[in-house]
């Protein structure tokens, strides 16, 4: 495929398509060694369409041959059309220009005080060039104060589980909101080891519920406390690589380009846009129908909470959502309980059950080896003594009784299939007085509300439901359950 449309570029044959699918097919990563291409793309720098003098310039990028770099940053300096001088910079992201550093933030600085070309060509350029000096560590490392003045932060949570985080922040000023909690702090810090939420966002001042309109939503950022939240909040507030992101029910592009065009303008030297290696973003969250709010996002700020996980397999589950059902059962759980998740996966939640109160010991099953090994992974980087066993959980004996069972039980979504799924939760539930002594616990977390309900009828004589929480997860209702043998 790519010798066919490279033969096409030589012989000259529908170029401009050529260059086009050629480009499509080839990653960013590929080097080009073709001698006889590579003087073709140099000679169609000076074709009279600008089209195909930007595609040309992206495949050359992929040569990593000496003076290429040359050859695109003479060819940018003298390209006239606007749009096409967007090739010969994606060319470069392509090299290695550290020793053209200096030539790069030249050409930053004159577009980010260039009042005469079009707004939208100038901040594509950005997009590419922002990130590309980004990457070369020329940019001074930023640091958030460990101490500052009092910033209202949201503490995002799982959907009506605020109260999670109550016994966390009763030391700050706090309150209940839609998306989580909101607390007052001098120190971002002291919130990064708290397990059970999501992320960290700071409410914009103004921006709250503005009309989903480019040029309201832009203008209200301007107004907002944002430098003043950013010289509160780092050691240093000189320029800033940012990047803006939407959660819109419908994506809408032109709004957005309305925003970074506007940010552009006020903020040349202050705020960069990248799409990579940015330290804030600014999320523009539609949280009603045609109304957004905006938020600051320190992205710098790194969180090593969930550092060990490490590994994923298919539905895995969230930490934070882990944590989160571990508060609900911790009033439940016992200082050094022997501990069994039957159908382990990644072994997220059997971590968090350990890292929720410590367990003397704690064992995980599943009978596919592909999550075991990442379970083991995963575990590893939580220095956790937790033990793996590549087994079915409806063949699993073991002499001694378990304190709890924790886990995230298959749903029909994983098995497709009804039968082998119910015939799974039922050999389950008829199991449990087998693997769990009188007076302990089971810790389930489905969406396969209809099959528990069904057990615990069926199981009644010695499984007795203490409580029950709907979870949302996306779009879809999940349920945790704290179930305790007799």
């Amino acid at each position: 495929m790519i010798e066919e449309i490279s033969d096409k570029i030589l012989r000259g044959q529908d170029v401009r398509a050529s260059l086009i699918a050629l480009k499509n097919t080839l990653s960013d990563d590929v080097e080009i060694r073709d001698e006889g291409l590579y003087n073709k793309l140099v000679e169609l720098l000076k074709d009279e369409d600008p089209k195909i003098r930007k595609n040309a310039a992206i495949l050359l990028g992929s040569f990593k041959k000496t003076g290429v770099k040359e050859i695109l940053l003479d060819g940018y300096h003298h390209e006239l059309i606007e749009f096409a001088k967007e090739g010969y910079l994606k060319g470069l992201a392509k090299q290695d220009c550290k020793s053209i550093l200096g030539e790069l933030k030249e050409i930053q600085e004159a577009l980010v005080n260039d009042d005469h070309a079009d707004k939208k060509h100038i901040q594509a350029q950005l997009k590419i060039l922002n990130p590309l000096i980004r990457s070369y560590g020329s940019h001074k490392k930023k640091m958030v104060k460990l101490l500052h003045k009092d910033v209202d932060v949201i503490l995002t949570t799982l959907p009506y589980y605020q109260f999670t985080l109550f016994e966390y922040v009763l030391h700050l000023k706090y309150k209940p909101v839609g998306q989580g909690v909101l607390v007052r702090t001098n120190s971002v810090y002291d919130l990064l080891p708290l397990r059970n939420y999501k992320d960290m966002i700071i409410p914009l001042k103004g921006c709250a519920l503005m009309e989903k309109d480019g040029q309201v939503i832009a203008s209200q950022l301007i107004q907002s406390n944002l430098l003043e939240l950013l010289d509160n909040l780092f050691d240093n507030a000189d320029k800033f690589y940012y990047k803006i992101t939407d959660t819109f029910r419908e994506k809408d592009p032109k709004l957005m380009d309305t925003v970074l065009k506007t940010m552009l303008k006020a903020y040349p030297n202050k705020l960069l846009n990248a799409t990579r290696n940015y330290e804030i973003e600014i999320l523009l969250k539609e949280l009603r129908p045609g109304k957004i709010s905006a938020y600051l996002k320190l992205s710098i700020l790194h969180n090593p909470r969930f550092d060990y996980r490490k590994e994923v397999i298919s539905n895995s589950m969230q930490p934070y959502v882990a944590a989160t059902l571990m508060e609900l059962a911790k009033p439940y759980m016992i200082d050094y309980a022997k501990v069994l998740d039957p159908f382990v996966g990644s072994g997220i939640t059997l971590i968090e059950r350990c890292m929720m109160k410590p367990a003397r010991f704690a064992l995980g099953l599943d009978i596919y080896g592909k999550g075991l090994e990442a379970a083991k992974r995963n575990t590893k980087a939580a220095q956790l003594p937790i033990n793996y066993v590549n087994k079915d959980a409806l063949r699993f004996v073991n002499s001694d009784l378990f304190d709890e069972i924790v886990t995230d039980m298959p749903t029909y979504a994983q098995m497709h299939d009804k039968k082998s799924l119910t015939h799974l939760y039922d050999g389950f539930f008829e199991r449990i007085r087998r693997l769990v002594k009188a007076g302990g616990y089971v810790f389930l977390y489905t969406s396969e509300i209809a099959l528990v309900e069904k057990n615990l009828r069926l199981q009644k004589d010695y499984l007795t439901l203490i409580e029950h929480y709907d979870v949302p997860r996306g779009k879809n209702l999940h349920y945790f359950f704290i179930i305790q043998v007799r």
